[in-house]
């Protein structure tokens, strides 16, 4: 081996710093690795405390960088055809994990626009749960890509043959808003998800109070749930909860854990309400 201007330890060095390239080729290593997670987040009813469900969130867990959080390596994926194989990792994952647990626990996870594209996805979704003897009901299915819109009469398509199968829809608030109601209530949505970026500024601004407002109150209208993320306080839980926003999640609760970690959080938070586990 020719080393020029330093030797083989400084080359590893350098090498071990290297900023992790997410393309085509460092994905396909990665699946073929099994550096591809779920972490799994409690959603919380507000009013009484109870886990109603889990949301899985994929994470990257790379040897050398650590764990990369989806917006890292989601657009890639999606630029690479690869989000189908990712979006397949995550159904088989959460779909054996939550089988685990009690029925009346439901799991949601997030679809991309180029999933939803998929013309495979509602075969997938059905075969799984039948692999996995899980009720399709229990699957909350998040619509959160704007880009969907770009084809709606598509979107609207297979979001019906979803809803058709028994999966439950959700939505978040930045997409409802290029719906009419009309369109909302045929699509039979079943949550309203209000942003993170709304709860956290809810305290001192008047406008993210407003339209976190406004936001359960379309969700009311449709005779749906509204889902807050990202609350990391009591005093957020508290507003939310008199607001009349039904489920939560986020810090305050509980950050993203591992399977084995979930299972101990849950077992240890049914124990602080005193239920059964």
């Amino acid at each position: 081996m020719i080393i020029k201007n330093g030797n083989v330890a400084d080359l590893s060095h350098r090498r071990q710093n290297e900023e992790l390239i997410f393309d085509k080729a460092s994905i396909c290593n990665a699946i073929e690795n099994n550096q591809f997670a779920l972490y799994y987040q409690p959603q919380i009813d507000l009013p009484t405390g109870r886990v109603v469900g889990f949301e899985g969130l994929l994470r990257w867990q790379h040897p050398k960088h650590g764990i990369k959080l989806p917006e890292a390596f989601i657009p890639a994926a999606e630029q690479t055809g690869q989000i189908g194989q990712l979006t397949h990792i995550a159904i088989d994952t959460g779909f054996k994990f939550i089988e685990k647990l009690d029925p009346e626990l439901s799991f949601s996870l997030n679809i991309s626009d180029c999933s939803i594209k998929d013309k495979h996805l509602v075969d997938t979704l059905d075969s799984s749960c039948h692999a996995f003897h899980i009720d399709p009901h229990r699957i909350v299915l998040e619509f959160t890509e704007t880009a969907s819109l770009e084809n709606p009469a598509h979107a609207e398509d297979i979001l019906t043959q979803l809803n058709t199968n028994g999966f439950r829809l959700g939505i978040d608030d930045s997409v409802a808003g290029h719906y009419s109601l009309t369109q909302l209530e045929k699509m039979h949505f079943s949550e309203l998800k209000i942003d993170k970026s709304l709860v956290a500024t809810m305290e001192f601004s008047s406008k993210s109070r407003k339209s976190i407002i406004s936001t359960i109150e379309l969700a009311d209208s449709l005779g749906i749930a509204t889902i807050a993320e990202g609350i990391e306080s009591n005093l957020e839980a508290i507003g939310l909860r008199e607001l009349g926003c039904q489920l939560g999640q986020g810090y305050y609760f509980a950050k993203p854990m591992d399977e084995v970690n979930t299972l101990k959080w849950l077992e240890d938070w049914n124990k602080s309400l005193r239920l059964p586990t």
